[in-house]
């Protein structure tokens, strides 16, 4: 049952099969077969980096990578109780605390298919085809084709390019200018 754990550094991937091949520097840079990665997720490695090798008990031929482990080297970023924590090339990232029940992601540029939410902050451009909130607060709202409000409250300078009106009723406000 020795040397069932090994560590060794990454040297091949084979991305469409989940695979990767590593050395083992302790046994004089042995290159191992590809063995798949035991993850829950799509995460493969990257050339060069140090992963945990799960051999089976009688062979040296088959066996698992578990992933990378933490080190003074990689040490994990946004870690804490009850936080999952996801870093992606390029800066990308995904956050949940689980406290708090907060999804934070991160990206330059996101597309969701559908988004069912308590509350929503976004910092930069929505385009949607169909927005349905109870209530929007925002600096800007261009409306590219149709829109329609129960009540439009509107704080500062409100341009219509084409307005249509069916009905209109005008209330006036005591202390109007």
């Amino acid at each position: 049952m020795e040397g069932i754990v090994r560590i060794g550094k990454v040297t091949a991937i084979d991305y469409k099969k989940g695979m990767a091949s590593v050395n083992y520097p302790d046994k004089n840079n042995a290159q191992s077969l590809a063995f798949p990665l035991l993850n829950s997720a799509y995460d493969m490695p990257e050339l060069g980096d140090t992963v945990v090798v799960l051999l089976l008990p009688n062979s040296t031929t088959k066996g698992f990578i578990l992933g990378s482990p933490w080190s003074s080297v990689k040490q994990p970023e946004k870690g804490g109780d009850g936080i999952f924590y996801k870093e992606f090339p390029g800066g990308a990232y995904v956050k949940y605390n689980e406290k708090e029940n907060l999804m934070e992601v991160a990206a330059d540029n996101i597309k969701m298919q559908s988004v069912t939410t308590k509350d929503l902050t976004v910092n930069g451009e929505i385009k949607a085809k169909k927005v349905v909130a109870d209530s929007i607060t925002a600096e800007e709202v261009e409306v590219k084709k149709t829109a329609s409000f129960k009540d439009l409250n509107v704080s500062g300078m409100a341009r219509i390019e084409n307005l249509h009106v069916v009905r209109a009723f005008i209330r006036e406000e005591q202390n109007a200018l």
